[in-house]
């Protein structure tokens, strides 16, 4: 199998692109008003439908890094990773400063970069950062198991002790005031791991099932998930019941939304190889992306929420005009950095 491949690449375009369509909800204030309306019910869905952006990078990640090692070509892949963070941190330093008027010393934006709050989205480089140095040593952990069999049970481990909790504690009790069961929840923050491995065991086994059945069991998922917000958050604002990235029905549904993108291939018809290029192209920016975003975002959302936003419900009228021109403003950016700073 090729390291990089239509289906990865159309993958990563997916997830990029669930990434303003989740801000949008953020941007819009969906989490202030109570979900009391079909619309506000909609965009619920349209919540879970697309809170899988960060965790298929992290699993395609997996699936492109299984093999990796410790060595000076790898070292210098974190060096540009960090290189291209800064350079967006200071292009959106300099827009905060001279466009949004925010006033520090230059002492002040230098911390906020070392600490990852110069981009408010920065929090993803932070923990990636962490994962790409750790990733030559958990590819060579992975490489001790002697069996599949083996791999299944360490899978099934880091999910019982990060998806289940995440899940199971923050439902609601089903009975009086309190939970009688909770699970250990010291390791959810360990999630990325499951993630990882997970993308490292579908490269490595491939798990055969069928497009249509992985694209409905993902669909079902969201359902449930949607459905449970929905259920324990009617008449009042917004509470996660059904848990964070590192929740087990999230890791579900990523997964199989994984396994449906990752099986598609370029289309034989010769009017369509062209798409190729352009999601090519996106999923080799998809960092340059999601951190100049940042600043994208809060230029398209000033102008909506100023001219055209009217009601929170009505909002999801807006979003596919909204996100696509956020999301492409960005790409337009992200093209011109690649132009004069060639890094990756």
């Amino acid at each position: 199998m090729k390291k990089n491949f239509f289906g990865i690449d159309l993958l990563k375009v997916i997830a990029i692109i669930s990434v303003p369509s989740v801000h949008f909800l953020l941007r819009t204030h969906y989490y202030s008003v109570p979900l009391n309306s079909p619309l506000l019910f909609i965009q619920t869905f349209y919540r879970q439908i697309f809170i899988v952006c960060v965790p298929l990078f992290i699993m395609a990640t997996g699936f492109l890094q299984w093999k990796k090692e410790w060595n000076k070509k790898y070292l210098k892949g974190i060096l540009n990773i960090i290189l291209i963070y800064v350079i967006y941190s200071v292009f959106v330093i300099i827009i905060r400063s001279y466009q949004f008027g925010e006033q520090k010393t230059i002492t002040e934006w230098i911390s906020l970069i070392f600490r990852f709050e110069a981009i408010s989205y920065a929090w993803y480089v932070n923990m990636f950062i962490g994962l790409a140095l750790l990733i030559p040593f958990l590819n060579t952990l992975w490489q001790g198991f002697k069996t599949k069999g083996q791999f299944k049970i360490f899978l099934l481990v880091l999910l019982f002790v990060t998806g289940i909790p995440m899940f199971w504690n923050a439902l609601p009790a089903f009975f009086g005031d309190r939970k009688i069961v909770l699970f250990p929840n010291f390791w959810m923050p360990i999630y990325p791991l499951f993630y990882y491995f997970m993308g490292v065991y579908i490269r490595q086994y491939p798990i055969k099932i069928s497009k249509l059945k992985s694209f409905c069991l993902f669909i079902v998922i969201t359902i449930v998930e949607a459905g449970i917000l929905i259920g324990f958050n009617e008449g009042t604002k917004f509470i996660n019941f059904v848990g964070g990235y590192g929740s087990a029905l999230i890791m579900l549904q990523t997964t199989f939304l994984f396994l449906f993108l990752y099986q598609i291939q370029l289309p034989e018809n010769k009017l369509l190889p062209w798409i190729q290029t352009p999601v090519r192209s996106i999923s080799s920016l998809t960092l340059d992306i999601y951190l100049v975003s940042n600043i994208t975002d809060r230029w398209v959302y000033e102008y909506f929420m100023n001219n055209i936003y009217d009601t929170q419900d009505r909002a999801i009228l807006y979003a596919p005009i909204v996100v696509i021109t956020t999301f492409f403003i960005a790409y337009a950016i992200s093209l011109i950095r690649k132009t004069i700073i060639r890094i990756r």
